[in-house]
C-alpha cells in the first residue's frame, strides 16, 4: 500500500516539474533542483534581508560601544528578551526571524559562510535548552552579584554574556547551518514557551505555514531550507513527532500525534522560506 501510494506521488511530481519545464515562467534554468516557487514576491524578500543587514550591522556596533559603555549590554539583553517574550504571546517566534538582531547578524552575513548543515538529533533535545538557558541564567546572575559587591559596572556581566553567546552562535553558524543558535537560544525559548502557553488559554492568532496534502509529494525540500530543522511536509496530514518541543506531551522524547495539516510547531519562525522552496505549491503562509 505504501508503495503504491509512493509511486502515485513520485507521478505527480514528475507531472507537476514537466508542466514547469513546460512553460511556468518561474523555472530556473539552471536545473530541476532550483526550481522553486515565489509564494512573496522578490521586493519583499529582498526588502526583508536588507533589514536582517541592517539589524547584523546594528548589533555589532551595539557590541562594539558597550565594551566603553556596558550598560548599553543590560538595555540591549533585557530589552531583546523582553520583546522576544512580549511578541511571543501574539505571533509566536516571529521576533526570533523579523526583528531580532543577532537574527539579523546570523542571516545577513553568517549565512555567507555556514556550511548549512543540519543540527544533530540530540541538539534538538529540550533538556539541552534547559541546560543552555540554566547555564546563561545562572552565570548572568553569579555577574551580576559580583558585581554588585564589588561596586563595579552591572553591564558587565551582560556584555560578557551576549558576547561569549555571540561567539557561540557565530561558531554553530558556521559549522551547521546560520541559525543553529535560534534552536536553543533562552530568548527563544522562551518565547516558545510563552506562545504555548497563549494557546493553552485559547489565545493563538500566530500565522502558520498550512500544508496540502494531495499536493505534497514527500520531497523534504522543506525540512532542508527549515532553519530551525522542523520538516513541514511531516504535518500533511499524517503522524508527526513534535522533537524540540518545550511542551510536548511525549516529554523529553516528544509526542507523536496525528498532525492536521497545519505546522503548529512552537519554533517556526515564520519566515517563509519552506513554502518559497516547495516545487509542488503544496505549502502557504498566511502572513496577516
Amino acid at each position: 500500500m505504501r508503495s503504491a501510494v509512493a509511486g502515485e506521488r513520485t507521478v505527480r511530481l514528475v507531472e507537476r516539474l514537466r508542466r514547469v519545464r513546460g512553460g511556468d515562467p518561474w523555472f530556473d534554468k539552471r536545473g530541476l533542483d532550483t526550481v522553486r516557487r515565489r509564494p512573496v514576491d522578490d521586493e519583499t524578500i529582498e526588502r526583508r534581508r536588507r533589514r536582517q543587514r541592517y539589524l547584523g550591522v546594528a548589533f555589532v556596533g551595539l557590541l562594539v560601544a558597550a565594551i566603553w559603555y556596558p550598560v548599553l549590554a543590560g538595555v540591549g539583553v533585557v530589552g531583546c528578551a523582553t520583546a522576544a517574550v512580549g511578541v511571543g504571546a501574539v505571533r509566536g517566534r516571529f521576533y526570533c526571524n523579523h526583528l531580532c538582531p543577532r537574527g539579523g547578524l546570523l542571516d545577513g552575513y553568517v549565512r555567507l559562510f555556514s556550511r548549512g548543515k543540519r543540527t544533530p538529533d540530540w541538539f534538538n533535545h529540550p533538556l539541552i535548552r534547559v541546560v543552555v538557558a540554566a547555564t546563561a541564567f545562572g552565570l548572568l546572575a553569579t555577574g551580576i552579584r559580583a558585581a554588585w559587591r564589588q561596586g563595579g559596572s552591572l553591564g558587565v556581566p551582560f556584555l560578557t554574556m551576549l558576547a561569549v553567546s555571540t561567539l557561540v552562535a557565530v561558531g554553530l553558524g558556521v559549522v551547521y547551518h546560520q541559525r543553529a543558535w535560534c534552536q536553543v537560544c533562552p530568548a527563544g525559548t522562551l518565547s516558545h514557551a510563552v506562545h504555548r502557553i497563549a494557546e493553552a488559554l485559547g489565545r493563538d492568532p500566530a500565522p502558520r505555514v498550512e500544508v496540502d496534502a494531495d499536493a505534497c509529494v514527500d520531497c523534504g525540500r522543506c525540512g532542508t531550507v527549515c532553519r530551525q530543522d522542523i520538516n513541514p511536509g511531516q504535518y500533511a496530514d499524517r503522524e508527526v513527532t513534535d522533537h524540540g518541543d518545550v511542551f510536548s506531551w511525549g516529554g523529553t522524547e516528544g509526542a507523536t500525534r496525528e498532525a492536521d495539516g497545519v505546522v503548529d510547531h512552537g519554533d517556526c519562525l515564520q519566515c517563509s522560506a519552506c513554502v518559497e522552496e516547495c516545487p509542488t505549491d503544496a505549502l502557504s503562509f498566511d502572513a496577516e
